[in-house]
Order: C-alpha cells, then sequence, then structure tokens
C-alpha cells in the first residue's frame, strides 16, 4: 500500500517575514490612501474566483482608479519579489518535507497563484524535493480547498492508495482533506485543540506520518 504526503505552502511550509501591507508598500511606494485595500479587495475577488494571475488583476484595477507612476506590470513584477524576498522555510519545516519525500511520493497541494507559489519552491529550493506540485488557480486545476477537486487533481498528480495532508487551516485543509477522504494533519491553532489532527509543527506531522513518535 502507498501513502502520499501532501504539504501545503504558505504558514505551512513556509513563513512571512512581512504582512501583506508591508510587502504591498515596498512594492508601491507613496500609494495613494485607498490603493491597498482597492487593491486587496480586487485580488481576493479574482483570486476566489481562480483567476490564473489575481495580482495582474488587483494592479490593473488600481492603476486605472488611482494616480500610480508605474503600469501593472511593473508593479506586478515588483510585488511578487517583494513577496519572495519576505519569505523563509524554518531548517525543521525543510528537514521534515525532505525526511518524508525520502520515504514516501511527496507533493506540494495550495491555493494560490501558480507562477509565484512555484516560484516560492524554486527559491527554497524545494522544487526539486518534491514529486508533485497542485496549485488552486492553475487552469488545469481550477480548484480551491476545501473544494475536493483540487483533492482530486493531487490524486490525479500522484497516484497513491492513500493521502495525508499537512497544513495549517482547519477548515480549508483539515476538513477539506477529510472530506476527500485523506488524513489529516493540523499545524495551525484555529481548529478545536482536542482533535487528533492537530500537532505543534510541522516536524511533528512527519514524525507521526513516518512512525517515528512511537519508536
Amino acid at each position: 500500500m502507498t501513502t502520499a504526503v501532501f504539504f501545503d505552502l504558505d504558514l505551512t511550509l513556509l513563513r512571512y517575514t512581512a504582512d501583506f501591507e508591508t510587502i504591498f508598500d515596498r512594492a508601491v511606494p507613496d500609494a495613494p490612501d485607498g490603493a491597498y485595500d482597492r487593491y486587496l479587495s480586487v485580488f481576493f475577488d479574482a483570486f476566489e474566483n481562480l483567476a490564473v494571475d489575481p495580482y495582474a488583476v488587483g494592479f490593473e484595477a488600481i492603476t486605472g482608479e488611482f494616480d500610480i507612476g508605474d503600469d501593472p506590470e511593473t508593479l506586478v513584477a515588483r510585488y511578487a519579489e517583494a513577496e519572495l524576498a519576505a519569505t523563509t522555510v524554518p531548517a525543521s519545516a525543510r528537514e521534515a518535507l525532505v525526511r518524508v519525500a525520502d520515504r514516501r511520493p511527496t507533493g506540494i497541494l495550495t491555493n494560490g497563484a501558480p507562477a509565484v507559489q512555484r516560484a516560492k519552491l524554486e527559491r527554497h529550493d524545494l522544487a526539486g524535493v518534491v514529486d508533485a506540485v497542485v496549485v488552486s488557480n492553475d487552469p488545469a486545476v481550477a480548484s480551491r480547498k476545501p473544494d475536493s477537486g483540487i483533492f482530486e487533481a493531487a490524486e490525479t498528480a500522484l497516484p497513491a492508495d492513500d493521502y495525508v495532508y499537512v497544513g495549517d487551516t482547519y477548515d480549508e485543509d483539515v476538513v477539506g482533506a477529510r472530506d476527500a477522504g485523506w488524513e489529516a494533519y493540523h499545524v495551525g491553532d484555529d481548529g478545536p485543540g482536542d482533535d487528533p489532527a492537530a500537532v505543534e509543527s510541522v516536524a511533528e506531522a512527519a514524525a507521526r506520518i513516518l512512525g517515528e513518535d512511537d519508536a
């Protein structure tokens, strides 16, 4: 029996060193009042509607509505670089991912824009560690957690008998995975504390998946 393991990316394997408003300010210095809130509103609408590049949709909106000197393409590129620069992968999470990937078929399953999510993996040398990458806003996937479609896409990308998911958001990650028939581990703090999925870290999830906690 083969068990495949998928990990969430943002706030599971990867951490941010700056919040999204700070990242926006780095990409759009001296932005007019209201530009960030408008960008965020348009971005998330596009994101939830599975736009391939919700960043472009957001920046196209604010350059059309506010006095911003740069074109949308420049802002998208600057924002992407600022976001990438504000990410880090803790050593313990990296080591856990590598340990699981050495012993199980392993993938990344994440909500996000495909180009940006894949760029994060490349930046932190994680792309070569995993066997599959499944991103919600990829047209070939077109499904966001907690919907079952993204988990079905992962099963197609990495065939196995059983599946395990490790994520930080209870309703999207744990409930979504369970609804798809997967086992789940929860590294966040937004769910019930007595849920058997709850773990303290990615490293603890990896230990449970590999049976190391019983050694």
